[in-house]
């Protein structure tokens, strides 16, 4: 009697458990699935239409930018003011390479992708802001 009653116990649980899973939609997802890519620079790459050169040129000027930034993390001995400084030169620099490598269209088109996924972010903060109310 006590193991039918056990045994009984357990699978109100077990089917109450399977029946509590919620389904997964873009709210309730976690904040790096909700993009396509790391932080959307997938789709954004794609939109720009880039040719197979300036595929391979930006890829090598990410690893570059890559090494220096791994670089400048393993200096233990700059200040907190210094290692902002040169990580905004490195940025810059970034900046410049890659408006080197675009055409200016593909820079224009860049500018509003960029202006329109802050836009949606912004309306996706301010959902957020209003459901936790």
């Amino acid at each position: 009697m006590k193991k039918l009653l056990a045994l009984s116990f357990a699978a109100v649980i077990l089917s109450s458990a399977a029946f509590a899973q919620k389904e997964r939609t873009v709210e309730n997802k976690p904040r790096m699935e909700r993009h396509e890519g790391r932080h959307g620079k997938d789709k954004m790459m794609k939109e720009l239409n880039l040719t197979k050169e300036q595929r391979t040129q930006l890829k090598a000027q990410h690893q570059d930018m890559k090494a220096k930034r791994k670089a400048l993390k393993a200096q233990d001995n700059i200040t907190v003011k210094e290692m902002r400084e040169k990580q905004a030169a490195l940025k810059a620099e970034q900046k410049g390479k890659m408006d080197a490598i675009l055409t200016a269209d593909q820079r224009t088109k860049m500018a509003e992708l960029k202006k329109q996924t802050r836009a949606e972010t912004r309306e996706r903060n301010m959902k957020r802001k209003h459901k936790e109310r």
